[in-house]
């Protein structure tokens, strides 16, 4: 998150620089702007850690349903030849 809010620090600095104003003038928009990219930084970290836990449950439920239907077909298979 702090190499968010450290980028939206850069992109303002950026953005004045291209106006060829001051790049210290209004400090409450670097602020702005940092806080920001540090929310947006904030949601993607969360959100891709949500997305791993999914994954990984969603993996955990196929192995087992997997493993259900092996078993039931070797149990199918045995009961077939006899």
């Amino acid at each position: 998150m702090s190499g968010f809010a450290a980028l939206g620090f850069g992109v303002r600095c950026y953005q004045l620089a291209l106006m060829k104003r001051n790049i210290f003038q209004n400090p409450g928009g670097h602020v702005l702007s940092a806080t920001a990219f540090a929310g947006i930084g904030y949601f993607a970290y969360y959100t891709e850690q949500n997305q791993a836990k999914m994954l990984e449950e969603k993996k955990e439920q196929l192995l087992r349903m997997r493993e259900r239907d092996d078993a039931l077909l070797a149990s199918a298979g045995e009961s077939s030849h006899h």
